[in-house]
């Protein structure tokens, strides 16, 4: 079977580490032939699959609209054709209309169908980004039309999607995570000439990409309550940098960055910006806690990948949160400073909740999250007969 991949958009975040991870596992245990159109600096990032993945280079992302539309829609079009493909795998929210083979769409956007984002952050735009955006929520609908089967990670996303269009064949296919080695940690304490304990410190970890819904505002406010009173000091990595320079674009940036340099803040607070693989795993292994306020998520790739290091998770408490996490995390008012420092400070004084969180969280994502099986959905679906979805597989049932 020939599958082609659109995924010409993908150039940073959770984009790439899903194309990575699912031609890792197509590659090493499928016959069947994988052709997939990237970016350039994206396909310099990966490397090392078999014969049947074929990585073609294009630099479509960086045209201007109409451009891309053209090669969506057609140019795309006469490739599938003229190389008899099977299926098209589009991976980036958009689909191609009247596709002449059978078409999987993946929607991993959520900021469309979010009330959050819609009541708090899109007002904040000028006119001009409003009006892209409800064009390209039109484009994203009539995508979900197009395709023959609709993909999304959650079941939270899928309901979010339904409320704004008829999606008539639907697929929940949790995306995967890799189990690292068990390792021992001990809390950091600092120690007085005596030998006595005093002013422990709790390791924070919020591990993203910076974006107005990833809410790094009402953490940043945490924070500051946390580390006024006496005790117990609190200190905060995080790769959500609002001053990296992916962030400009954001109503939000300079807001938090003003704030970050608070006192009472910025000594607490250390900024890493986008970091690689292996560096983002060391974080994990240093961290007591981690943290994940964002109030819109397709997946959220950091909390599965904190439940598998065995860390307690405390999430904002939207649907999507409480379906990846289930049981391995408490929760908070999303936008509530002072209901996320209470409960930091819980978590924090409670060890036996903190372990046990942890515990159940890698059981979790051990038993739950499997890129092979995410992947072997895909060649089934590709390779499934009418225009449904498979039989098996129309909901992923969550742990609540």
């Amino acid at each position: 079977m020939k599958i082609v991949i659109n995924a010409a958009s993908t150039k940073i975040g959770g984009a790439v580490r899903y194309l990575a991870e699912l031609l890792r596992h197509l590659s090493a245990a499928h016959d069947d032939q994988f052709t997939v159109f990237l970016p350039p600096e994206t396909a310099r990032l990966l490397h090392g699959y078999h014969s049947n993945v074929h990585l073609l280079p294009t630099r479509i992302s960086h045209s201007g609209t109409v451009q891309r539309l053209w090669w969506e829609q057609v140019t795309l079009r006469r490739f599938l054709r003229r190389n008899n493909a099977d299926c098209l795998f589009s991976i980036a929210n958009f689909a191609m209309f009247r596709c002449p083979v059978r078409q999987l769409l993946l929607i991993t956007n959520p900021l469309y169908s979010s009330d959050i984002y819609r009541e708090q952050f899109l007002p904040r735009h000028t006119w001009r980004y409003r009006l892209a955006f409800a064009l390209r929520c039109r484009l994203v609908w009539q995508s979900v039309r197009a395709a023959d089967v609709v993909i999304t990670p959650t079941k939270a996303m899928l309901d979010d999607l339904s409320r704004y269009v008829q999606v008539k064949s639907a697929v929940v296919n949790p995306f995967g995570v890799e189990i690292p080695t068990p390792h021992r940690k001990s809390r950091n304490e600092t120690t007085s000439q005596s030998g006595a304990k005093f002013n422990r410190v709790i390791r924070l970890l919020y591990v993203s990409l910076y974006s107005e819904h990833k809410n790094l505002n009402t953490l940043l406010k945490a924070m500051a309550i946390l580390n006024s009173r006496p005790g117990t000091r609190f200190k905060l990595i995080t790769t959500a940098d609002p001053a990296w320079a992916g962030a400009a674009w954001t109503v939000t940036s300079r807001e938090d960055i003003a704030l970050a340099r608070q006192t009472g803040i910025s000594e607490h607070v250390k900024f890493t910006g986008p970091l690689g693989r292996e560096e983002t795993d060391a974080l994990y292994r240093l961290a007591d806690i981690f943290v994940f306020p964002s109030v819109a998520e397709s997946f959220g790739f950091p909390m599965a990948e904190a439940m598998s290091h065995g860390l307690p998770v405390l999430a904002a408490d939207v649907p999507v949160n409480r379906e990846v996490c289930g049981r391995a995390a408490l929760y908070f008012d999303p936008l509530d400073a002072d209901d996320l420092a209470a409960r930091l400070l819980n978590l924090a004084v409670d060890e036996a909740l903190s372990c046990r969180l942890g515990e159940i969280g890698r059981q979790e994502a051990t038993a739950r999250f499997s890129w092979s099986a995410h992947a072997g959905r895909v060649v089934d679906m590709a390779a499934a007969h009418g225009s449904g979805a498979c039989p098996g597989y129309h909901a992923v049932s969550p742990v609540l």
